[in-house]
């Protein structure tokens, strides 16, 4: 069984997205699924501190509006589908769930408000 979502009243698909730094402190996110983005996951900066995820380096991005912006780049684990992936993170205003976290997955997306978000990887 595969990871189930919601459509919210503003439109936005979200799936929930355990994330922690190894064993101990976690936190349970409700991330937007973002097609444009390429990365793995995006995380608010307060939610970074929180965990206490080491910074791994930096990246230039290019962002939706064509501008470039270097983002801060962490380690994470998100439990994904009952199982443990490192990924790497970037400072986001609100969680996010990139292509890279979605990739080798089916997104089925109900598009009306309060819609079903499945999630589903390919064998």
């Amino acid at each position: 069984m595969g990871l189930i979502g919601r459509v919210t009243a503003d439109r936005e698909a979200r799936i929930p997205l355990r994330v922690r730094l190894g064993e101990g402190t976690e936190r349970d996110v409700d991330a937007v699924i973002d097609t444009g983005f390429n990365g793995v996951l995006g995380l608010p900066t307060r939610l970074i501190e929180e965990l206490g995820f080491a910074r791994v380096g930096r990246e230039r991005m290019l962002l939706a509006n064509g501008e470039f912006h270097f983002a801060r780049i962490y380690r994470a684990i998100v439990d994904l589908e009952d199982r443990a992936c490192s990924v790497r993170a970037v400072e986001a205003g609100e969680p996010l769930a990139g292509m890279g976290l979605l990739w080798e997955h089916e997104l089925c997306i109900q598009c009306i408000d309060g819609g079903q978000v499945d999630l589903e990887r390919l064998s």
